[in-house]
């Protein structure tokens, strides 16, 4: 995939330091990434609102239709973000899961099997069953080229999955988890022996719908490190043709419905340095 960055800053003056953003995309995704805003703080800036209208002017030319960016819940830039048009669609939570002897959680191992491409259809379905409408819109399920691992119930089916990051500072574990699911905490200890003996820190992120996942991460002995609020802006919306109805001819043509495509809500009006 063609991944693209755009940094964009907002010169210093006599009384302020310059002010740095950045917004990330992946060629073909729907929503771009707010990488960062430095140096922080950055709420009080006078010319925060402009470089984040100027990062979603770019961020539409990327091709994107939503930008998204992460708040700690008690950062003074929340508010400020949601005065610029970013709404709310979900809280995150991160866990950093304990270290635990290896040759107890060997067992567990088991659970987890890697995800062939044939079941990217029911991961789909889980993905669509358990996360809300509002977050289907800013976070489209991603294909068969993100590395996935996959559990079954006694009956065969998948009822859960887990996708995998790996960083210099740790591994970054994103799970679906159905909650008719029972031995959760096996589950967990499963994810333990997979990935702690990589000899790196492992974080796990639970999202707010899936929030009876917390006794047994409490259970497990992990730790919350921070909470997030997760915030979206949308750059276009979308406006479709009246369809026009054909009458069927004998040869059998189907009536034809035109849509117009995605129209920009953001105009270029004001200009910054890149």
């Amino acid at each position: 995939m063609d991944y693209e960055s755009f940094s964009a800053i907002c010169p210093a003056s006599k009384s302020t330091a310059p002010l740095i953003g950045q917004v990330q995309h992946t060629s073909g995704d729907r929503s771009a990434r707010l990488a960062f805003l430095l140096p922080a703080p950055v709420e009080d800036h006078p010319g925060l609102s402009g470089l984040i209208e100027f990062l979603c002017i770019h961020a539409g030319k990327m091709g994107a239709v939503n930008l998204l960016a992460e708040v700690p819940d008690s950062d003074p830039l929340l508010e400020v973000m949601r005065k610029n048009s970013f709404s709310i669609y979900g809280w995150e939570s991160i866990w950093q899961l304990p270290v635990r002897s290896s040759e107890n959680l060997e067992k567990f191992s088991e659970h987890w099997q890697r995800m062939t491409p044939a079941e990217e259809p029911t991961l789909r379905s889980l993905y669509q069953t358990l996360v809300p409408p509002l977050v289907q819109t800013s976070e489209v399920f991603s294909g068969a080229d993100v590395p996935r691992l996959v559990y079954r119930n006694s009956s065969g089916e998948i009822v859960a999955y887990v996708e995998s990051l790996s960083g210099l500072r740790g591994i970054y574990l994103k799970p679906i988890i159905h909650p008719a699911i029972e031995n959760i905490e096996d589950l967990l200890n499963g994810l333990l022996a997979l990935f702690q003996g990589l000899g790196k820190p492992v974080y796990l992120q639970m999202r707010s719908y899936q929030a009876w996942i917390t006794p047994a991460l409490e259970k497990l002995g992990a730790q919350t490190t921070v909470h997030f609020a997760l915030l979206v802006r949308h750059l276009a919306i979308a406006q479709y043709a009246t369809a026009n109805h054909r009458i069927l001819t004998l040869d059998n043509r189907q009536p034809e419905a035109n849509a117009s495509p995605m129209v920009n809500k953001i105009s270029d009006n004001n200009q910054m340095q890149k």
